[in-house]
């Protein structure tokens, strides 16, 4: 029973570690879409080849200690790898600076850790190492490390997720560039695998040390991981396209706000307060008459420019006079236009799929989901109702 299932891990691991290598090789050879986040991305797949790659080459590895201790701290670069990864596919002006050097600190600490009682050694006192593996103090604080690192680039990925939506919901009006959902499962998937993971570190290092539950949380680790690169597969072949990013510069109104609270700013003034008013004025008379909410990749600069205002001025007319994001408040106008098409007589004969294109959006499943919250039914329901 126990061979079965030692075998089964084995192959397991064979299958995690070609995928991701085959995934890794994928993503490296594209030459269009975000390039930069594809290979970060890669990169990211090859660390986590290289941290698995013991379990297929052991005997290699046992005759190269050394090599198999770099090896060993190479999972101290899963957390930036994915951080740069994230900040490249949600900010399109992202670049590599020298500064990103600094998230390999903690590699390079792991590995001066290790100089003087094992690098330092002969090949019969590292195998010492090996024996008592959870009992040596350089170890456990390397891992630690690890999985400290690993949850704080998780937080700090997911206030960057948090602050994307802000800029696209106050900024944009293609709900194809809201779409994190996918970004986001993602992460998630990342998260449960690193819950796992401490599982498995608390099996080894606690009082509770069980080498069969730690095996048995490995095994589950290992099995997310494999379930986790199907599912990117399937998201990249059915959606090549996965995101679309905005610029890194942007600011979200709470920030601004934030700003000018910290530097003692006064509040806007009964004269600015009248200014927004005549902008929304101006702005609600403009777009039933000129209707840009028809353009399906409309953005707060755009529709600034076409009424000559700063576009700063028009996102906070939009977004704190009126109370709506500037992504539901142009789908608004998209719904409304599409309402009076469906229950029109001379719109009778066109389909539900040809008014949507129409009225500025470009996919059914943000146009339905944009319908139901503003209107409470769907684009049939709704056709049904009025006919």
């Amino acid at each position: 029973m126990v061979e079965s299932i030692v075998l089964m891990f084995e192959n397991i691991v064979l299958v995690v570690f070609f995928s991701h290598l085959l995934v890794a090789t994928f993503l490296c050879s594209l030459r269009t879409g975000n390039r930069l986040s594809h290979k970060l991305f890669a990169a990211y797949l090859l660390v986590a080849v290289i941290d698995l790659s013991n379990i297929i080459f052991n005997d290699f590895y046992q005759a190269y200690p050394n090599l198999d201790m770099l090896r060993y701290n190479i999972s101290l670069f899963i957390g930036p790898t994915l951080y740069l990864y994230v900040k490249a596919a949600i900010y399109n002006d992202f670049k590599l600076k020298i500064k990103h050097l600094l998230d390999s600190t903690p590699y390079v600490i792991a590995c001066l850790v290790m100089i003087p009682n094992f690098f330092s050694v002969d090949n019969d006192s590292k195998q010492l190492w090996y024996d008592n593996f959870t009992d040596v103090p350089e170890l456990t604080f390397i891992h630690f490390m690890t999985f400290v690192q690993l949850g704080l680039y998780l937080l700090v990925i997911y206030k960057h997720l948090k602050r994307y939506r802000k800029v696209v919901v106050e900024n944009y009006s293609d709900a194809e560039r809201l779409n994190k959902r996918w970004l986001t499962q993602l992460i998630f998937l990342f998260t449960l695998i690193y819950i796992i993971g401490l599982g498995r570190m608390f099996f080894r290092f606690s009082i509770y040390h069980d080498y069969d539950y730690e095996r048995l949380v490995q095994l589950i680790m290992i099995i997310s991981m494999l379930l986790s690169i199907c599912w990117i597969l399937w998201q990249a072949l059915h959606r090549p396209e996965l995101f679309t990013g905005v610029n890194s510069t942007i600011e979200v109104l709470d920030e601004v706000a934030a700003r000018q609270e910290h530097s003692n700013a006064p509040k806007i003034s009964t004269v600015e307060t009248e200014k927004y008013e005549a902008i929304v004025s101006r702005l609600r008379d403009y777009m039933p008459q000129s209707k840009p909410f028809l353009d399906p990749f409309l953005n707060i600069e755009n529709l600034a420019k076409q009424l000559n205002l700063p576009s700063s001025e028009l996102s906070y007319a939009i977004n704190r006079i009126i109370g709506q994001h500037f992504f539901d408040f142009v789908n608004s106008y998209r719904i409304n236009s599409a309402a009076e098409m469906l229950i029109a007589n001379e719109q009778q004969q066109k389909t539900v799929l040809e008014i949507l294109y129409e009225v500025g959006f470009n996919s059914k499943s943000s146009f339905n989901t944009a319908f139901k919250k503003h209107l409470l039914m769907t684009p049939t329901q709704y056709r049904k109702l009025h006919s």
